[in-house]
């Protein structure tokens, strides 16, 4: 079992979780809605993004090894399901963060030879507004996944 300071580590990357995947699931509706907070929030949020994604892979990691050691009850198998299932919500998020950054400075593109015809597709006038919505879906359903997998973490840890 993955263990911090004699902790279990799942113990311990939980937190980083709970907290960070709201953050950038606001994050990212904010830079969709609020076209004044992109030059501010493009860095926080893509770095974010990109760290959630090996954090939700190690944390069920470190579950699955915690509940091998620990005897498992149905609401740490749904806890865990839930959890593997965020794996894929992070991806997706990255994506579509990716995507609203592009969108909101496409002439950052342009500065790498190999991407000018992709510069030009991000000067197109509807992909600000298209990645927006998407923004706004995918911060919200990051939120929404990371309020549920922690409820069921905790009310199995709970009861």
């Amino acid at each position: 079992m993955m263990e911090i300071g004699g902790l279990p580590a799942h113990i311990l990357l939980v937190h980083g979780v709970v907290v960070l995947a709201p953050l950038a699931g606001l994050m990212a509706v904010v830079f969709a809605l609020w076209r004044r907070s992109r030059s501010y929030l493009a860095w926080p949020l893509g770095v974010l993004a990109v760290v959630l994604v090996p954090l939700s892979v190690l944390t069920p990691e470190a579950g699955e090894q915690l509940e091998k050691a620990k005897p498992a009850s149905d609401l740490v198998r749904e806890h865990a399901e839930q959890g593997s299932f965020f794996r894929y919500v992070t991806v997706v998020f990255l994506l579509v963060a990716a995507a609203q950054i592009l969108a909101a400075f496409p002439s950052a593109v342009s500065r790498w030879q190999a991407l000018r015809g992709a510069g030009r597709l991000l000067a197109a006038r509807w992909l600000v507004p298209a990645t927006s919505v998407l923004g706004v879906i995918a911060g919200l359903f990051l939120v929404y996944e990371a309020v549920v997998t922690g409820h069921s973490g905790s009310a199995s840890v709970w009861s």
